[in-house]
């Protein structure tokens, strides 16, 4: 008898053991199926990302691209304004010079003995009604500071 209860216990113990193993390690249908759907969800959540990083990144390049060319839009039309304001300074010292032979030429006419008096035109004093403001100065400083149109 002491043989087969030996034999019993050599054969019985992994039994059990198998047996104790196969039930604590299987999960039932519902959690394995709950996890799947989980699972498919996770990856479907992470392609939706993807998918979106890769819009966003797109928007970026996009937006880099048009930072670039409004950069070089404001640098052409700053030099357009620049060189519209040189213009505006060079037909104001024009008409100045020219209102300045004006005055020269009525004052000779009206002077008695022919000799040409200048009249310099006082600053401060509002200009005739035939004459610009005088706004000259100003806008030799804007055209000659280098960032006079810069942003403010």
């Amino acid at each position: 008898m002491m043989c087969s209860l030996s034999l019993i216990r050599k054969v019985a113990c992994p039994l059990v053991l198998i047996g104790a193993l196969v039930l604590g390690g299987c999960v039932t249908k519902e959690t394995y199926s709950a996890q799947v759907i989980r699972t498919n969800n996770f990856q479907r959540q992470l392609a939706e990302e993807e998918k979106h990083s890769a819009d966003l990144a797109a928007e970026i390049v996009r937006l880099k691209i048009q930072i670039a060319e409004l950069e070089a839009q404001n640098r052409t039309l700053t030099t357009q304004l620049n060189e519209a304001k040189a213009q505006v300074v060079r037909s104001l010292e024009e008409v100045g010079r020219l209102q300045a032979e004006i005055k020269q030429a009525r004052a000779a006419a009206l002077a008695p003995s022919g000799a040409a008096a200048p009249m310099p035109k006082a600053r401060g004093v509002a200009p005739s009604s035939t004459e610009p403001p005088d706004r000259l100065d100003e806008l030799k400083d804007d055209a000659a500071s280098p960032h006079a149109t810069g942003p403010r």
